[in-house]
């Protein structure tokens, strides 16, 4: 394979999505050094985009993805108890895994189970942040090489998002897409917009070192505090204000900070011309994780207007740290999450970039599979 024909489903094998340790993430970056050498020879209207959905909470995916066969589902049932999805009420899936073994999605999840079974989507089993398998003997003994705080909600998101240990201490280090954004940005953007779009806040995942995200909110336009803070007609607070920053400044910090106001003006305000064009797409959910990836998918289609070859975006949705009800709340997010995702993918078939576009979704960590008795 040539560097300069990498597929979406090459570069997730090599790593930068589907291993969370640092070796594997060093030699993707070596790989997309490589791919940035061939740059010269590839298409130049070509595009690809990554779109994280991270789930804030920890999934209990046990009860996402569910054996199909008999005997395998009798096993699950005897471990989630007061849990157990009824075999006949999953969403099966067609294709079996490579022990010829079926698996169901949870009920809820129609729309999702619809595309795997079209071969728009893929269920990836035993994913987390250990180095290696643990048993529990291996953890109680301390064996075996652990992530730090690893029953730390903060502490596995931020190791998920930035594929490096940390120690409290260095939580700001930059994360594994915005590194990602370093490497390719210059390379295939002819845009000064950044090509890391966040419609869910700041984040660690997009966090480069000369490449920052940029927040963008639901109703398209780029999210410049200083304009969203203020009532958007009360136009001679926003004159006030952009005029103390046009002055200029002897004292390093107070020019540092104009500085960097300025450009966050002049970009929203170049982003929000190119999105004049962008289309009211209607199939998606009114709810939060469904408005965030149509935001996403307006700028995609106005890829061409804003500059963009290569992108990433940022969405999130939370509420999966269920200690209670968790047979109705698990439903309810899951429906969501399904509903959302089909949305944005028919939306990228719609547009003819569904193979230049890879969506995946992460989380802190699973559930137990033992229920604490209510759910």
């Amino acid at each position: 394979m040539s560097m300069d024909q990498i597929t979406r489903r090459d570069f997730l094998r090599f790593g930068a999505c589907t291993a969370v340790g640092t070796s594997s993430l060093a030699h993707t970056l070596f790989n997309l050094r490589q791919v940035n050498a061939a740059a010269a020879n590839s298409d130049p209207t070509d595009y690809k985009a990554l779109v994280c959905v991270f789930l804030f909470g920890g999934n209990d995916s046990a009860n996402m993805l569910i054996p199909a066969d008999a005997s395998q589902h009798a096993i699950y049932a005897a471990a989630r108890q007061n849990l157990t999805l009824p075999l006949d009420a999953l969403q099966l899936l067609n294709s079996p895994d490579a022990a010829g073994r079926l698996y169901g999605l949870h009920p809820a999840m129609a729309g999702m189970a619809g595309l795997v079974n079209r071969g728009d989507a893929a269920m990836v089993a035993n994913l987390g942040t250990l180095l290696a398998p643990v048993t529990l003997d291996d953890f109680r003994n301390g064996s075996s090489a652990l992530p730090p705080q690893l029953f730390s909600h903060n502490d596995q998101q931020v190791l998920w998002q930035t594929s490096v240990r940390h120690s409290p201490a260095h939580y700001h280090s930059s994360g594994w897409g915005g590194r990602i954004a370093d490497l390719l940005h210059s390379v295939h953007n002819d845009s000064t917009i950044s090509m890391n779009l966040s419609m869910s806040g700041n984040n660690f995942f997009q966090t480069g070192k000369s490449v920052l995200p940029v927040p963008v909110s639901g109703d398209r336009r780029s999210d410049f505090r200083l304009r969203t803070s203020w009532r958007t007609d009360d136009k001679t607070k926003f004159e006030t204000v952009k005029g103390m920053f046009d002055r200029t400044h002897d004292n390093l910090l107070e020019r540092t900070f104009s500085d960097v106001n300025n450009t966050a003006i002049e970009t929203s305000e170049l982003f929000n011309v190119a999105m004049e064009g962008a289309t009211d797409f209607e199939n998606f959910p009114n709810s939060g994780l469904g408005q965030q990836l149509r935001s996403a998918a307006r700028v995609i289609e106005q890829r061409e207007a804003l500059g963009m070859r290569r992108q990433i975006f940022f969405c999130a949705t939370g509420g999966f740290d269920t200690h209670g009800d968790q047979l109705g709340a698990h439903a309810g997010l899951l429906g969501g999450l399904s509903g959302a995702l089909t949305a944005f993918q028919d939306t990228m078939e719609s547009l003819g970039v569904s193979n230049n576009v890879t969506t995946f979704t992460a989380s802190d960590f699973g559930r137990t599979f033992i229920s604490n008795g209510r759910g």
